[in-house]
Protein backbone atom coordinates (compact mmCIF):
# COMPACT_ATOMS: atom_id res chain seq x y z
CA UNK A 1 0.00 0.00 0.00
CA UNK A 2 1.42 3.49 -0.74
CA UNK A 3 2.13 5.86 1.73
CA UNK A 4 0.31 8.94 2.59
CA UNK A 5 3.49 10.83 1.60
CA UNK A 6 3.52 9.33 -1.69
CA UNK A 7 -0.50 10.00 -2.28
CA UNK A 8 0.10 13.52 -1.16
CA UNK A 9 3.47 13.75 -3.35
CA UNK A 10 1.14 12.21 -6.39
CA UNK A 11 -1.49 14.90 -5.47
CA UNK A 12 0.70 17.99 -5.48
CA UNK A 13 1.81 16.30 -8.55
CA UNK A 14 -1.00 16.68 -10.09
CA UNK A 15 -2.09 20.55 -9.00
CA UNK A 16 1.06 21.49 -10.21
CA UNK A 17 0.04 19.86 -13.98
CA UNK A 18 -3.41 21.60 -14.10
CA UNK A 19 -1.83 24.82 -13.14
CA UNK A 20 0.69 24.67 -15.38
CA UNK A 21 -2.20 24.03 -17.88
CA UNK A 22 -4.14 27.24 -16.75
CA UNK A 23 -1.02 29.40 -17.06
CA UNK A 24 -1.12 28.57 -20.90
CA UNK A 25 -4.23 30.72 -21.69
CA UNK A 26 -2.04 33.76 -21.68
CA UNK A 27 1.15 33.31 -23.55
CA UNK A 28 4.14 35.35 -24.66
CA UNK A 29 7.23 34.00 -26.09
CA UNK A 30 7.76 37.04 -28.54
CA UNK A 31 11.47 37.98 -27.33
CA UNK A 32 12.37 34.38 -28.76
CA UNK A 33 11.23 35.20 -32.09
CA UNK A 34 11.62 37.87 -34.60
CA UNK A 35 8.20 38.48 -36.02
CA UNK A 36 8.44 42.49 -37.71
CA UNK A 37 9.31 42.42 -41.06
CA UNK A 38 7.36 39.14 -41.76
CA UNK A 39 5.22 36.93 -44.10
CA UNK A 40 1.50 36.96 -42.26
CA UNK A 41 -1.28 34.52 -42.87
CA UNK A 42 -4.69 34.77 -41.41
CA UNK A 43 -7.39 32.36 -40.38
CA UNK A 44 -10.34 31.41 -38.62
CA UNK A 45 -11.54 28.99 -37.18
CA UNK A 46 -15.34 27.94 -38.18
CA UNK A 47 -17.55 30.04 -35.91
CA UNK A 48 -21.01 29.08 -34.17
CA UNK A 49 -24.24 30.41 -36.30
CA UNK A 50 -24.81 34.04 -35.00
CA UNK A 51 -27.58 34.52 -32.33
CA UNK A 52 -30.08 36.76 -31.85
CA UNK A 53 -31.07 38.02 -27.72
CA UNK A 54 -33.53 40.67 -28.05
CA UNK A 55 -36.54 41.00 -25.79
CA UNK A 56 -39.36 43.76 -26.88
CA UNK A 57 -41.21 44.38 -23.51
CA UNK A 58 -39.98 47.60 -21.23
CA UNK A 59 -40.31 49.07 -18.22
CA UNK A 60 -43.36 51.23 -18.00
CA UNK A 61 -43.98 54.03 -15.53
CA UNK A 62 -47.63 54.38 -14.96
CA UNK A 63 -47.67 57.38 -14.28
CA UNK A 64 -46.35 59.44 -17.33
CA UNK A 65 -46.69 56.35 -19.69
CA UNK A 66 -46.29 58.42 -22.71
CA UNK A 67 -43.21 59.77 -21.60
CA UNK A 68 -41.60 56.50 -20.88
CA UNK A 69 -42.30 55.10 -24.52
CA UNK A 70 -40.53 58.82 -26.12
CA UNK A 71 -37.78 58.14 -23.32
CA UNK A 72 -37.11 54.89 -24.81
CA UNK A 73 -37.67 55.76 -28.89
CA UNK A 74 -40.07 52.99 -29.39
CA UNK A 75 -43.47 51.14 -28.50
CA UNK A 76 -44.64 48.58 -27.10
CA UNK A 77 -45.17 46.14 -29.84
CA UNK A 78 -48.06 43.51 -30.44
CA UNK A 79 -46.82 40.16 -30.62
CA UNK A 80 -47.17 39.81 -34.48
CA UNK A 81 -45.54 42.62 -34.70
CA UNK A 82 -42.13 41.49 -32.96
CA UNK A 83 -42.21 38.37 -34.71
CA UNK A 84 -42.52 40.36 -38.16
CA UNK A 85 -39.51 42.39 -36.72
CA UNK A 86 -37.57 39.89 -35.11
CA UNK A 87 -37.91 37.38 -38.24
CA UNK A 88 -36.18 40.61 -40.60
CA UNK A 89 -33.29 40.84 -38.22
CA UNK A 90 -32.50 37.17 -38.46
CA UNK A 91 -32.64 37.70 -42.08
CA UNK A 92 -30.22 40.28 -41.95
CA UNK A 93 -28.06 38.92 -39.26
CA UNK A 94 -27.56 35.97 -40.97
CA UNK A 95 -26.63 37.37 -44.39
CA UNK A 96 -23.60 39.89 -42.83
CA UNK A 97 -20.69 38.17 -42.59
CA UNK A 98 -19.68 39.27 -39.29
CA UNK A 99 -16.96 36.88 -39.05
CA UNK A 100 -15.07 37.53 -41.99
CA UNK A 101 -15.18 41.58 -41.29
CA UNK A 102 -13.49 40.95 -38.33
CA UNK A 103 -11.28 38.29 -40.36
CA UNK A 104 -10.09 40.71 -43.12
CA UNK A 105 -9.91 44.16 -40.91
CA UNK A 106 -8.38 42.78 -38.05
CA UNK A 107 -5.77 40.52 -40.31
CA UNK A 108 -5.08 43.90 -42.22
CA UNK A 109 -4.52 46.23 -38.82
CA UNK A 110 -2.34 43.49 -37.13
CA UNK A 111 -0.40 42.76 -40.10
CA UNK A 112 0.21 46.57 -40.17
CA UNK A 113 1.55 46.57 -36.17
CA UNK A 114 4.20 43.80 -37.46
CA UNK A 115 5.22 45.92 -40.54
CA UNK A 116 4.43 42.63 -41.94
CA UNK A 117 2.85 41.44 -45.20
CA UNK A 118 -0.39 39.62 -45.46
CA UNK A 119 0.17 36.56 -47.98
CA UNK A 120 -3.38 33.94 -49.11
CA UNK A 121 -3.58 30.67 -47.81
CA UNK A 122 -1.61 28.21 -49.29
CA UNK A 123 0.84 30.92 -49.72
CA UNK A 124 4.59 30.33 -47.52
CA UNK A 125 4.64 31.98 -44.40
CA UNK A 126 6.54 33.13 -41.10
CA UNK A 127 3.33 33.47 -38.79
CA UNK A 128 -0.49 32.71 -38.96
CA UNK A 129 -2.57 34.81 -37.08
CA UNK A 130 -5.18 32.57 -36.14
CA UNK A 131 -8.73 34.13 -34.62
CA UNK A 132 -11.67 32.58 -32.80
CA UNK A 133 -14.96 33.80 -32.77
CA UNK A 134 -16.72 31.39 -30.42
CA UNK A 135 -20.03 33.17 -29.81
CA UNK A 136 -21.57 36.03 -31.24
CA UNK A 137 -24.47 37.87 -32.17
CA UNK A 138 -27.58 40.72 -31.53
CA UNK A 139 -28.13 41.30 -28.37
CA UNK A 140 -30.67 43.66 -26.47
CA UNK A 141 -31.75 42.29 -22.98
CA UNK A 142 -34.83 44.91 -23.03
CA UNK A 143 -37.49 47.26 -25.02
CA UNK A 144 -35.70 49.75 -23.35
CA UNK A 145 -31.93 48.65 -23.94
CA UNK A 146 -29.40 49.63 -26.65
CA UNK A 147 -28.28 47.05 -28.96
CA UNK A 148 -25.19 46.08 -29.61
CA UNK A 149 -23.12 43.68 -31.04
CA UNK A 150 -21.51 41.50 -28.16
CA UNK A 151 -19.24 38.68 -29.17
CA UNK A 152 -16.22 36.34 -27.28
CA UNK A 153 -12.80 35.48 -29.43
CA UNK A 154 -9.22 34.49 -28.82
CA UNK A 155 -6.66 35.02 -31.06
CA UNK A 156 -2.88 33.27 -31.31
CA UNK A 157 -0.05 33.83 -33.53
CA UNK A 158 1.82 30.67 -34.25
CA UNK A 159 5.19 30.24 -35.55
CA UNK A 160 4.35 28.70 -38.99
CA UNK A 161 7.52 26.21 -39.10
CA UNK A 162 7.74 24.76 -35.70
CA UNK A 163 3.62 25.28 -34.92
CA UNK A 164 4.24 26.79 -31.54
CA UNK A 165 2.39 29.36 -30.40
CA UNK A 166 4.39 32.71 -30.03
CA UNK A 167 1.82 35.19 -28.33
CA UNK A 168 -2.21 34.38 -27.38
CA UNK A 169 -4.60 36.81 -25.96
CA UNK A 170 -7.76 34.86 -25.16
CA UNK A 171 -11.43 35.88 -23.73
CA UNK A 172 -11.96 38.97 -25.56
CA UNK A 173 -15.26 40.41 -25.39
CA UNK A 174 -16.48 43.05 -27.55
CA UNK A 175 -19.69 44.93 -27.05
CA UNK A 176 -20.36 47.32 -29.17
CA UNK A 177 -23.74 49.32 -28.88
CA UNK A 178 -25.69 50.40 -32.06
CA UNK A 179 -25.74 54.18 -32.91
CA UNK A 180 -28.74 55.67 -35.49
CA UNK A 181 -26.25 56.60 -37.90
CA UNK A 182 -25.25 52.85 -38.26
CA UNK A 183 -28.62 52.50 -39.82
CA UNK A 184 -29.66 55.67 -41.71
CA UNK A 185 -31.54 57.50 -38.90
CA UNK A 186 -32.52 60.61 -38.23
CA UNK A 187 -31.10 61.07 -34.22
CA UNK A 188 -33.21 59.30 -31.66
CA UNK A 189 -33.74 60.91 -28.10
CA UNK A 190 -30.83 60.25 -26.08
CA UNK A 191 -29.33 58.10 -29.15
CA UNK A 192 -30.20 55.42 -27.98
CA UNK A 193 -30.77 52.56 -30.92
CA UNK A 194 -33.24 50.29 -29.81
CA UNK A 195 -35.19 46.57 -30.97
CA UNK A 196 -38.57 49.08 -31.15
CA UNK A 197 -36.73 51.39 -33.38
CA UNK A 198 -34.82 48.68 -35.58
CA UNK A 199 -38.68 46.87 -35.98
CA UNK A 200 -39.71 49.34 -38.29
CA UNK A 201 -36.40 48.89 -40.94
CA UNK A 202 -36.82 46.73 -43.74
CA UNK A 203 -33.90 44.05 -44.25
CA UNK A 204 -31.69 45.99 -46.58
CA UNK A 205 -31.60 48.68 -43.97
CA UNK A 206 -30.69 46.02 -40.85
CA UNK A 207 -28.41 44.59 -42.96
CA UNK A 208 -26.46 47.98 -43.54
CA UNK A 209 -26.25 48.65 -39.83
CA UNK A 210 -25.16 45.46 -39.01
CA UNK A 211 -22.30 45.48 -41.09
CA UNK A 212 -21.18 48.86 -39.80
CA UNK A 213 -21.43 47.45 -36.42
CA UNK A 214 -19.16 44.56 -37.45
CA UNK A 215 -16.63 47.31 -39.24
CA UNK A 216 -16.85 48.97 -35.45
CA UNK A 217 -16.40 45.78 -33.47
CA UNK A 218 -13.26 44.88 -35.80
CA UNK A 219 -12.15 48.41 -35.53
CA UNK A 220 -12.44 47.78 -31.64
CA UNK A 221 -10.76 43.84 -31.97
CA UNK A 222 -7.79 45.46 -33.79
CA UNK A 223 -6.58 48.63 -31.42
CA UNK A 224 -7.06 45.67 -28.57
CA UNK A 225 -5.03 43.18 -30.11
CA UNK A 226 -2.55 46.06 -30.96
CA UNK A 227 -2.15 47.25 -27.35
CA UNK A 228 -1.54 43.39 -25.54
CA UNK A 229 1.05 42.91 -28.44
CA UNK A 230 2.68 46.20 -27.66
CA UNK A 231 3.02 45.85 -24.36
CA UNK A 232 3.98 42.15 -24.30
CA UNK A 233 6.61 42.74 -26.95
CA UNK A 234 8.08 45.81 -25.22
CA UNK A 235 7.41 45.70 -21.39
CA UNK A 236 10.03 45.71 -19.64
Amino acid sequence: MQSFRAILCRIGTVVVFIVMLASCSTINRLNRYSVENSLLRADMQVPPPPTLDVDYTMMVDKENILGTVISVGTTVLKASEAAKARARMEEALSSVDVPGIILEETSRGFASTLSARLVEKGQQADYLLDLNIYKYGIEAPSGASAVSLHLGMNASLYHKVSGKIVWRRKHMTVDIPATPQMFGLEEVLGDIVTVGVLASLTVEELEEGFHRLALESAAWVTRTLQKDYYRARYRR
